[in-house]
């Protein structure tokens, strides 16, 4: 399998506790993703950077950076790998949709599956 960097998209906004639970989810995703051997791009790991500073950023600086680190794969093998669109209401993850908008605007690979990953990978449609 050919090396794929996968950004690892869903939602992150909430409650503390809802927040926490997606920030554990995408954590998850992407140690498994690692296990697989791509390289994963979590932006959950922001957390930590945020508990390890007494000036707090804000929602925008985050999704900011997130945005960021998403265009990194312009051009590069890799994918967007849409773990889940709905928050845990069932509501529409606004920041989600984003990322996939932005995505698909740089030609950057959109995956809905594991399945649909390995096959990026693997370099078959």
């Amino acid at each position: 399998m050919k090396e794929l960097y996968v950004y690892v998209a869903g939602p992150l906004s909430g409650d503390p506790g809802e927040y926490l639970a997606n920030v554990a989810w995408l954590s998850s995703v992407s140690r498994g993703l690692m296990c697989y051997g791509f390289i994963p791009i979590n932006p959950a790991g922001d957390m930590l950077e945020g508990l390890a500073s007494e000036f707090p950023l804000s929602v925008a600086d985050y999704q900011r950076r997130s945005m960021a680190l998403l265009r990194l794969l312009q051009g590069r093998r890799g994918c967007l790998y849409v773990t889940r669109l709905q928050r845990h209401d069932g509501r529409e993850s606004q920041g989600v949709r984003a990322e996939i908008e932005e995505a698909t605007r740089l030609g950057i690979p959109v995956a809905y599956s594991l399945r649909e990953v390995e096959k990026l990978a693997e370099g078959t449609p």
